[in-house]
């Protein structure tokens, strides 16, 4: 998803800014972008998805699953959740110069996708302001539906809500900081009635508490799993380094893996009715 305005202040200007990758016809600038931090949460979140997927079933006793992925870009994580494939495996396909989807072609994209067996077990529905990436991945098949617009200025539309509408689980792998709890209220109100869990990832050090305080109010109790918390890519300067390690001790959040391995990482929060035991 890419960058809108309400960074914290003290890393605005010093964190890495992918705009200009996000909103294009063809996502090999968003891939050759994130390669080169070595972005990896994609890939760490979901082995953690699928789990929670399975225990979902097991609690709702469900099989077929409706999934809204925040923050979607090119459907990264619906390429990764209905394949085999793991991210390296996306980045040779695109990057590589005899790579698969190096070259730009919609229907050999679709192809490369479609023979790697997309399950029809579970559906995406992706949300993201950036339109020719959401474009890009329902012409693919990897989304169901895609909802553009910036959810933090305005409402959703009927149509919108509609799709939205019976949702099982709500993820995000990187939209927190960007989007803020306005837009997961107005994505979670459209598809209350099924009380989907919300399971997202948020880099540090933006905080995930506003969020965790909406959803309690459409009865959801929010957990933070340490054990769950991912690598999501390397800092990008020495200046990104100091802001945003400046901005954790701030906040009084553990800096330790940071300051240890050069990596940002992403704490994990699942949200779920109280009745319902993870």
């Amino acid at each position: 998803m890419a960058p809108a305005s309400g960074l914290h202040s003290s890393i605005q200007g010093a964190k890495q800014d992918f705009t200009a990758a996000y909103n294009r016809k063809w996502p090999h600038a968003y891939f050759r972008a994130h390669l080169a931090l070595d972005y990896m949460i994609p890939d760490r979140a979901k082995p953690v998805f699928e789990r929670i997927f399975a225990d979902y079933r097991r609690v709702r006793n469900k099989t077929w699953l409706k999934i809204i992925d925040v923050g979607c870009s090119y459907g990264v994580n619906a390429a990764l959740l209905r394949t085999d494939l793991d991210l390296d495996d996306l980045y040779a396909a695109y990057l590589e110069p005899s790579g698969s989807l190096s070259r730009r072609q919609e229907t050999e994209h679709r192809a490369f996708f479609r023979d790697r067996g997309l399950r029809d077990d579970i559906q995406f529905v992706g949300v993201d302001p950036s339109f020719r990436a959401v474009r890009y991945a329902r012409n693919l098949g990897l989304l169901k539906a895609g909802i553009t617009g910036d959810l933090e200025t305005r409402d959703l539309t009927p149509n919108e809500r509609c799709a939205l509408a019976g949702a099982d689980i709500i993820i995000s792998t990187g939209c927190v900081g960007y989007a803020t709890a306005r837009t997961f209220a107005r994505v979670y109100k459209a598809s209350a009635t099924s009380h989907p869990w919300v399971v997202a990832f948020a880099m540090h050090p933006f905080s995930y508490d506003d969020i965790a305080r909406t959803l309690r109010g459409f009865a959801l109790e929010t957990k933070v799993v340490d054990r769950l918390r991912q690598r999501q890519r390397r800092f990008s300067t020495p200046t990104e380094r100091q802001a945003i390690l400046k901005a954790m001790a701030k906040l009084g959040m553990e800096d330790r893996l940071e300051r240890t391995t050069g990596y940002i990482y992403a704490s994990c929060y699942i949200s779920a009715p109280s009745r319902e035991v993870l």
